[in-house]
């Protein structure tokens, strides 16, 4: 069996390994460089802001008789190669990265290149490990290792502008996810505030639909970079910092209880979007007609009212079917178009 050995080198060493045929990518064990421009930016933008990167696994073969080694690349190659290629000049960054959009290696200034070159990476050399070794280690390391959700295998797998969209939002109004717990840390920490925020996005550009995995999924494969443009990505950014606004200033003392729920928030959100800017029909038949939105207190007073209504054996007819619509099944669009024309009755003047 090959041992380990965790060593710490700079992205300098990585780079002149690379160029002098001292570090080779395995292919065998990868797939083949597949990184979109953006991918390849925000890897480059983790470095020049010194955050943490994964660890790289090489595999180390030791000629004693020679003197030499030769070191292989099996699980890293993308950024390896993303590193190579930014210090050749070859990468110019896309806007992904705000601090360093347009740039390119030689036009960073002297201190950040050095900061580029100093970065420290952790790497996990198996020694002398035969292709069976390194199949055995990556199924131990496997096995250890938690099962990515759906929303944590969406961000691995999209790199468009919808994920990094997405991804900035969910870090916009994290506060506001905090203060009115609407998921705890452990549910963030497994993306759940990054899958909730996709839906936020689908309200506005899709309608209120039906729910689920799947369907998160195909809004991530329809919202390519072709779809998803720049001019449609301020538009959602601008409803959306409108809705949450409008929570935190006009019913934040309702939010303590059931309504801060990330199913009611989504659809408190949709009908607010719906008076304000009007929303596709989605999977409604008829959407609600839109007015303006009620004041402060006429919405509080409503919400109040709807609260109230959980608490007793024997509510009032008009809440029976939303009472029956939040207690099971919450994503599916049957359940979703009562809530939302709950909502939408609500938040109407």
């Amino acid at each position: 069996m090959a041992k380990s050995k965790p060593i710490n080198l700079q992205v300098s060493d990585i780079i002149q390994w690379f160029k002098k045929d001292e570090l080779v990518i395995n292919e065998t064990f990868q797939r083949h460089a597949v990184w979109t421009p953006q991918a390849k930016t925000f890897f480059i933008d983790t470095i020049l802001h010194e955050l943490p990167l994964p660890k790289i696994y090489l595999r180390t073969i030791l000629d004693p008789k020679h003197q030499t080694s030769i070191r292989e690349v099996v699980d890293g190659q993308q950024r390896i190669r993303t590193i190579v290629e930014f210090a050749s000049n070859k990468l110019k960054l896309s806007k992904r990265s705000e601090d360093f959009q347009g740039k390119r290696y030689d036009d960073l200034d002297d201190e950040t290149k050095e900061l580029f070159l100093g970065y420290t990476l952790t790497v996990e050399q198996l020694i002398n490990a035969t292709d069976d070794d390194v199949i055995d280690i990556f199924a131990r390391l496997n096995s250890y290792t938690v099962t990515l959700n759906f929303a944590e295998k969406r961000h691995a797998e999209f790199q468009s502008e919808f994920k990094f969209a997405v991804r900035k939002a969910s870090t916009r109004f994290r506060p506001f996810i905090e203060k009115y717990k609407v998921f705890s840390t452990k549910q963030r920490f497994r993306m759940a505030d990054d899958e909730f925020m996709a839906e936020v996005f689908g309200v506005i550009l899709q309608g209120v639909t039906d729910g689920g995995a799947p369907r998160i999924s195909k809004l991530y494969k329809t919202q390519d970079d072709d779809t998803f443009t720049d001019s449609v990505s301020k538009e959602v950014r601008k409803k959306i910092t409108f809705a949450f606004d409008f929570l935190e200033n006009e019913m934040a003392e309702a939010l303590s209880g059931m309504f801060s729920k990330h199913y009611h928030l989504l659809m408190i959100i949709a009908a607010i979007c719906h008076h304000k800017y009007g929303i596709p029909k989605g999977q409604i038949d008829v959407l609600p007609e839109r007015r303006n939105l009620a004041s402060k207190e006429t919405i509080l007073s409503r919400l109040a009212e709807l609260e109230r209504a959980f608490e007793v054996d024997n509510p009032p007819a008009k809440y029976k079917s939303f009472i029956e619509a939040s207690s099971g099944a919450t994503p599916r669009i049957a359940s979703r178009k009562v809530r939302f024309k709950m909502f939408a009755s609500i938040f109407a003047e």
